[in-house]
């Protein structure tokens, strides 16, 4: 590895040949090498105590943003965080860089700095170990951060991955003009990367239970049988109605490996792909053996930490309605027959029907006039095509 240019201490070589020590050698030497001093130490026990209980992607950028700003002696911070639904991208967080990272999502996987960081995970790299060779000029970042009115020449950064739970976000720091980070501003970031991951993590966690509490009492107020998905199409909660109607319309080799039907998957991931949809319902139908299953797909407002999320409403409508009561109703009133056979509340109905529910009351009152029977029971027993 080459020398590492310093920021105009007159001694980059040498820290350089620390920092290989470091990686070609451990970590144990690099730690005996540089230590904190007892401002900066101060500085970064400020900063852990300010990141524990935060609530919010906001408040951990509030909490490290001056730090390491000033502990890194870098002109620009970016935050990012990673989209709970498992979408590419980052949602990011700075006070000067977002005209360069507000369309990352689009470019991300040509960004040199995600390429060189994505196999390293939770290591901090620089703009030469990254570039690996490379002309900084020839790259697309380069070019977007000039046409961002930005001059960011230098760079540290580092993708933070947990285990199992995969990437959980990133962070950059950038500096403007000739000067290099040093290695010391290297070691630096990395020693805190642990508090700021740890504090991502926690923050990700309540977005998730918070999201997922909301979206459980949204789905229970509604009648019939709803699933919410996420924008890849993986399932984040549905009612028990509509799990007995994807198992008795779907074989498991029909199912992704949650549970969902491939075809909704796929369904919504198309309509995922341009962005944020606009807010109109598609359909999708299955009909076999005289019934027919509706599945309609609304783009939910309901959106928090990055998540996109649909909500299916799963209709089963029975074809079965007596022949001879059939005929004495409007096409209307059949819809509606239909649904009251399924054993459908007014609510339901309506839903299915497109209509009011005090428009639903007089068609049942005129269905159940019309084919001369008491109650919904007595039209579910006797309505049935033999």
């Amino acid at each position: 590895m080459g020398d590492i240019p310093s920021r105009g201490d007159g001694h980059g070589s040498r820290a350089c040949h620390a920092w290989e020590v470091l990686q070609l050698g451990g970590v144990p030497i690099m730690a005996r090498a540089l230590k904190f001093t007892s401002r900066e130490q101060a500085f970064r026990a400020e900063m852990h105590q300010d990141l524990i209980g935060v609530r919010t992607y906001e408040d951990i950028y509030k909490a490290i943003e001056s730090r390491i700003l000033l502990l890194c002696r870098a002109d620009h911070l970016a935050v990012g965080f990673a989209n709970l639904d498992g979408s590419v991208g980052l949602q990011w967080k700075t006070a000067t860089a977002m005209p360069l990272l507000k369309d990352y999502t689009e470019w991300a996987s040509r960004d040199f700095v995600f390429q060189a960081t994505v196999v390293q995970p939770n290591v901090v790299l620089n703009e030469v170990q990254m570039l690996q060779g490379r002309a900084l000029e020839s790259t697309e970042t380069y070019q977007r951060s000039r046409d961002a009115k930005l001059r960011l020449e230098h760079t540290l950064a580092a993708l933070l991955f947990e285990g199992q739970q995969g990437l959980k976000g990133g962070i950059a720091v950038y500096g403007e003009g000739s000067r290099f980070f040093t290695p010391r501003d290297q070691w630096m970031l990395q020693e805190l990367l642990p508090s700021i991951k740890a504090a991502v993590t926690a923050v990700q966690y309540l977005y998730s239970v918070r999201f997922e509490r909301d979206l459980l009492k949204a789905v229970s107020t509604e009648p019939g049988a709803t699933m919410v998905l996420t924008a890849p199409g993986r399932e984040r909660v549905r009612t028990d109605a509509a799990t007995r109607l994807v198992t008795k319309w779907f074989s498991r080799d029909d199912l992704a490996s949650d549970g969902v039907p491939k075809k909704w998957v796929t369904h919504v991931k198309e309509r995922s792909l341009a962005g944020p949809p606009e807010p109109v319902s598609t359909t999708l139908q299955e009909s076999r053996n005289g019934e027919s299953l509706q599945v309609t797909f609304t783009p939910s407002s309901a959106i928090e930490a990055g998540l996109l999320t649909w909500q299916v409403r799963i209709l089963e409508r029975s074809q079965g309605l007596r022949q001879d009561w059939a005929q004495q109703l409007t096409p209307k009133e059949r819809d509606a027959a239909e649904s009251l056979l399924l054993g459908a509340t007014n609510k339901g109905i309506a839903l299915a029907i497109g209509c009011k529910e005090q428009t639903v009351k007089k068609h049942v009152a005129s269905i159940m006039r019309k084919v001369k029977v008491g109650s919904r029971g007595e039209f579910i027993s006797q309505g049935r095509r033999s």
